[in-house]
């Protein structure tokens, strides 16, 4: 089953084969009535998805940059009038039972997200420093964030030895995009800024990574 947040086939064949079937229905006048649909908006709806059958149809017959540009228009077209005509006429439809909507592709929101899980362990990541920035180490986490992940969260502090824990460091904070930047406190350059990472989502935390650590400059 296709999933109720992205419907609309990526696949152009399985497209054109959606689109045939809302070109149908959504034409048939039986279907109209029973369903409380405007007529004439299913007519400027399968207009818009005939015009990017046309245009499909032109592009395989002629395999020229023009007609892949005028059917790549035509597919945009037809696939934002079907999120439209979805949203606004099938979706919350009281005459449409669930069978029906799926007939169309229109699949019936999960009512709760699936929990993601939070993995098991922290991030990698590398440091930067640069004798043109005195005093500033900048800390990224390799990557992408995991689905479901909403922030790493970094443990750290200038410290004169090294800790055992990622839970001794004194210092918290966390960020979604990288870098992030530490900024010293005087005093703190030439010591080691030691720090460790985790993923923080909705469904926890992860384990804190190895500590590590970089001179400050």
């Amino acid at each position: 089953m296709v999933s109720s947040g992205d419907w609309i086939p990526h696949r152009e064949d399985a497209l054109a084969n959606l689109v045939a079937v809302w070109q149908t229905r959504l034409a048939n006048a039986a279907s109209q009535t029973a369903y409380g649909w405007v007529a004439a908006e299913c007519t400027t709806t399968v207009a818009t998805l005939t015009a990017f059958m046309t245009a499909r149809a032109a592009y395989q017959g002629t395999r020229t940059k023009g007609n892949h540009d005028l059917k790549e228009e035509a597919r945009k077209a037809a696939i934002a009038a079907m999120r439209k005509f979805a949203n606004e006429r099938i979706r919350f439809n009281a005459k449409m039972n669930t069978s029906q909507r799926e007939e169309l592709g229109v699949f019936p929101r999960d009512p709760e997200p699936t929990p993601v899980p939070v993995p098991r362990d922290g991030p990698g990541s590398r440091t930067k420093i640069s004798s043109l920035a005195p005093g500033k180490v900048e800390v990224e986490y390799l990557k992408a964030r995991p689905r479901g992940i909403i922030a790493v969260e970094i443990a750290f502090g200038a410290l004169d030895a090294p800790v055992e824990s990622a839970e001794d460091l004194p210092h918290r904070d966390a960020f979604t995009r990288n870098p992030w930047v530490y900024t010293c406190a005087h005093g703190e350059r030439g010591k080691k800024l030691f720090y460790a990472l985790r993923y923080r989502g909705n469904e926890g935390v992860s384990a804190w990574s190895d500590i590590r650590d970089v001179i400050i400059p």
